[in-house]
């Protein structure tokens, strides 16, 4: 089937795509005949005074919402979770207990190879407080077949961590020499690929300088099965994968921190994973995988709660589920997926918030939605520090919400000024109204130092306790106050440069993704990996946020300022505080405004008539099939050059 569908759609993978989806697809159908339709709910009642604004935070999801919402996540996961990463890989890493260190193995079956194939983990960082154990330092191989005059394959520096570092060559040896200089180096497993290419030469250890009990030279050679012959993405890290899940491994295994430039508390879910799973390229990416996919149905719930109208829905869940940049980070080794899904909770809970009333609404339930609010924004900086960017953005949200109430509190005393203008219903009101306002301003704002400092502070510190960051010197809160120093001092005196790298404003129209990952498997087939949103959404999204702003400028229309409000907060702190080299994937959480601006635009049209849903309906059509198209250059699916060639637009836009 692989075959047949690079042949006919230049993508290895979407004839099983598309038979999983369709079989998932008739599963929930059958399922939601089964499910009885939900009763409709109330709708709310409507306030004495016009000024005052009626609580409207419940979603309220119908049987067709549920159909919906489950029926894309479902759909989504499964172009998620495809081809992933490979569930195998090596695991026992041997290290030297001496600074020089001489292995020699005999080749058995045969004698002719032309490929050293090395890849290494990291070692026991615990056993050296000098140094870590990581790596390839000048590492030496020999080729011998008398065992006593030795030629020199090659010096090898490693490649990068869990990536394969291959030499290519044409030798025929009997003996091969492994000579390590450098106490720090690490080889999780050694191969030599046969010159007929039908796998890899058997080796048997027949001399070690320094023979260890712990770290024995079998190791070097004992997960042989596991070595492929001709890696692709599915097989070892890539991109910022040499960093995440390499901090991960440490946290799992109790070793000492290499190093974090970022806040840990991601790196533990990445942990909590290995320690469940194993270590391998499919379970360091899963657990960001599962958040992308629970990003969708959140979407959904986001919609509902600023739009109300399921068409509205389904149309965000559909443009995140369907955006580049969604699916290529969910499926990398990296923060960014809790960071954002985070995020999106907290506006989630915030804007639940703003659309409740200190006069219909209990104040224990709105303490709750700012509670959970301040929770998730804790959580979500704890994971990675762009989420304080969107902190912003939630108090600008939060202030106001206060200002529109104090705004009912002053036209309260005009009524209760003149009675006569009014009804005793509305007088009642207005007396409620100046009776309770401080009151729950004040319990409100003196509980929010807990939601939003007290909370996200304990969530901080306490995210570091699994964590070896200091040696064996433990944790406290100095510790991690310096380590916070540490990485701001990183970020801001980063002086780096990348072929890659874009600036804020090439975002917003997609003039430069970054490529992460290029390769061929055994069958020719071609894999890589480039990171941008689909550009009907950035081009679609301009105009959109366009609207939006006039909307609050012009009419001051709520879902719009909320929205606005999220997509400044996340998008102009790259403009006006950052200026390290940055990179498309830091458009991820604005991103996620822009599609429901996108959204809103759609509300606002299908308001005005109902004749705009076929227009809206072919544009999301479009939108799906542009993300079919470039499955190969999100997901590293097989396909070929020309292919991969043809997608390059512009000539900004490098595939590989």
């Amino acid at each position: 089937m692989k075959n047949t569908s690079l042949q006919l759609t230049a993508d290895s993978e979407l004839f099983s795509i598309l038979l999983i989806c369709a079989c998932v697809y008739i599963a929930l159908r059958l399922l939601f005949t089964l499910i009885p339709e939900r009763k409709k709910a109330p709708q709310p009642k409507e306030s004495p005074l016009p000024f005052v604004m009626v609580s409207n935070d419940r979603l309220r999801l119908t049987k067709n919402d549920f159909r919906l919402m489950t029926t894309i996540t479902a759909l989504y996961a499964v172009v998620s979770l495809h081809m992933l990463g490979s569930t195998v890989f090596p695991v026992t890493t041997w290290q030297p207990d001496t600074d020089k260190r001489d292995v020699v193995f005999e080749l058995k079956d045969e004698t002719a190879f032309d490929g050293i194939y090395i890849i290494y983990g990291e070692g026991d960082n615990n056993s050296n407080p000098d140094s870590y154990q990581l790596g390839l330092h000048g590492l030496k191989v020999y080729g011998s077949n008398d065992y006593e005059t030795w030629d020199e394959l090659g010096e090898i520096e490693g490649k990068g961590i869990y990536r394969y570092t291959i030499c290519e060559g044409s030798w025929d040896y009997r003996y091969v020499w492994i000579a390590s200089k450098s106490f720090s180096d690490t080889i999780t497993e050694f191969g030599l690929r046969k010159a007929d290419h039908s796998g890899f030469v058997t080796l048997e250890n027949v001399s070690d300088s320094h023979p260890s009990e712990t770290y024995p030279a079998s190791l070097l050679t004992d997960e042989q099965d596991l070595l492929v012959m001709y890696p692709t993405y599915m097989d070892e890290a890539y991109f910022d994968e040499v960093y995440h899940p390499r901090n991960a491994w440490e946290i799992a295994n109790g070793q000492r921190m290499y190093a974090t430039v970022h806040p840990l508390l991601g790196t533990n879910i990445m942990a909590l994973f290995i320690r469940l799973f194993g270590m391998n390229p499919f379970v360091w990416r899963l657990a960001g995988a599962l958040f992308g996919i629970g990003m969708v149905p959140v979407m959904y719930c986001l919609c509902k709660l600023l739009f109300r109208k399921t068409f509205a829905c389904a149309c965000g869940a559909i443009l995140l589920g369907a955006d580049f940049m969604h699916i290529t980070t969910s499926r990398i080794g990296t923060l960014e997926p809790f960071s954002v899904f985070f995020i999106m909770l907290m506006f989630y809970y915030m804007i639940r918030y703003c659309k409740t009333s200190f006069y219909d609404t209990s104040l224990k339930k709105q303490l709750y939605l700012l509670f959970m609010s301040g929770l998730f924004t804790g959580i979500g900086i704890a994971v990675k520090w762009t989420a304080c960017y969107s902190a912003v953005g939630l108090a600008a949200i939060l202030f106001a919400s206060w200002i529109k109430r104090f705004i009912e509190f002053r036209k309260a005393k005009d009524v209760i000024d003149h009675p006569e203008e009014y009804s005793e219903e509305q007088l009642d009101q207005a007396q409620m109204i100046r009776r309770v306002f401080f009151r729950r301003l004040l319990v409100t704002a003196a509980w929010c130092f807990v939601f939003f400092i007290f909370i996200p502070i304990a969530i901080y510190l306490v995210s570091y306790l699994p964590d070896k960051v200091w040696g064996d010197r433990g944790w406290s809160v100095r510790h991690v106050w310096d380590q916070c120093v540490g990485m701001y001092k990183y970020h801001v005196n980063l002086d780096a440069t990348h072929p890659f790298q874009s600036s804020w404003y090439m975002w917003l129209l997609d003039i430069r993704p970054i490529w992460y990952h290029a390769s061929t498997d055994g069958a020719g087939a071609y894999h890589t990996i480039s990171c941008f949103s689909n550009p009907l959404l950035t081009w679609a999204g301009l105009p959109a946020i366009v609207a939006v702003t006039a909307s609050v400028i012009t009419e001051r229309q709520q879902n719009a300022w909320l929205i606005l409000v999220g997509y400044l907060s996340a998008l102009l702190p790259w403009v006006s505080f950052v200026e390290r080299c940055v990179f498309a994937y830091h458009f991820y959480p604005t991103s996620i405004f822009t599609a429901l601006a996108i959204v809103w635009v759609i509300d606002r049209l299908m308001r005005t008539s109902p004749n705009y849903r076929k227009p809206v309906i072919l544009f999301m059509a479009v939108y799906v099939i542009v993300f079919v198209i470039y499955l190969p250059v999100t997901c590293g699916f097989g396909t070929s050059v020309d292919y991969i060639n043809a997608l390059e637009l512009f000539t900004s836009w490098h595939f590989g």
